[in-house]
């Protein structure tokens, strides 16, 4: 049986996070910030606690607590478990925050599918942009977040118009506009 979840992006502006689940195949369309209810929390002098690594998020909702699917390395300092992701893949529809700025928190064992063009405003943003713990979403910067200063190797997988993705049970024809 095929199912939808949603983790944001009802009734609220951004937050799009969807879990498609087809047989054994769990995969994510979007992961990205919510607008709205981050607003309830920080605005632009109070941000959140860099130190607590992924806690404020989980603990104000602004994140689902889905065992298996946050960075190591923020779960540690989180005094979660640890544990393998159990996530296929994240579909990433365009490089708008509200669709993509919350993946620098996914395990980097999750791979994430974009369009090309897609992976090169990412690239830009991040290359420009001061370091947030909420916008590391490849793997271009350096983790202020863990004792070793290392790059986060995600795996990124580009498409173009025409090519056919497998993941899984999936099968998906992008459509670039």
């Amino acid at each position: 049986m095929t199912s939808l979840t949603f983790y944001g992006g009802v009734n609220e502006i951004g937050g799009n996070k969807i879990l498609l689940e087809d047989k054994d195949t769990r995969v994510f369309l979007d992961f990205g910030k919510g607008f709205g209810r981050r607003a309830k929390f920080f605005e632009e002098y109070i941000n959140p606690r860099v130190a607590n690594g992924i806690e404020d998020f989980l603990t104000m909702g602004l994140l689902p607590d889905v065992k298996g699917l946050y960075r190591d390395d923020l779960i540690k300092m989180a005094e979660c478990d640890i544990l393998e992701p159990d996530i296929d893949a994240v579909l990433l529809s365009h490089a708008h925050s509200d669709h993509a700025d919350y993946i620098s928190f996914l395990h980097e064992k999750i791979p994430i599918y974009m369009g090309d063009t897609c992976h090169m405003i990412l690239q830009a943003i991040e290359e420009r942009s001061n370091r947030q713990i909420e916008r590391e979403i490849l793997s271009y910067r350096k983790r202020p977040y863990s004792k070793k200063d290392e790059p986060i190797k995600r795996k990124v997988r580009t498409f173009r118009t025409g090519d056919k993705l497998r993941i899984g049970s999936l099968e998906v024809e992008p459509i670039q506009c």
